[in-house]
């Protein structure tokens, strides 16, 4: 009987023991939003002030324009298909403007990427 009680009392020791050892989650990783103090990160005010890197923040831009468009489509119930197909002619003429700036900068033609 001794022998059981102790056995028992042992697995009850370990169960909290292993219970207590589990490491807590991590900490989440903080965002500007919710840490404002820290302020704004330094890349958002390196200038595109060449050429490639003015064509690279047209194209992000491009892409999150038409990421947010098509959100905006697949809510409607009426129309969706058009509203896409606008959407992707509209990132297309984006595109194609990024391009021809890009080109015209550099004095020559650009491949698409």
């Amino acid at each position: 009987m001794r022998h059981l009680i102790r056995s028992a009392a042992a697995a009850a020791t370990c169960a909290l023991a292993a219970t207590l050892a589990i490491a807590a989650p991590p900490a989440p990783v903080e965002h500007v939003g919710i840490n404002a103090e820290r302020g704004d990160p330094a890349r958002w005010y390196v200038p595109a002030d060449t050429p490639r890197l003015l064509y690279e923040t047209q194209v992000k831009e491009a892409g999150a324009a038409l990421g947010e468009q098509l959100k905006e489509c697949r809510a409607l119930q009426a129309g969706r298909s058009d509203c896409i197909a606008q959407a992707k002619a509209q990132h297309r003429r984006d595109l194609d403007d990024a391009r021809s700036l890009l080109a015209r900068s550099q004095g020559g033609a650009v491949r698409n990427r």
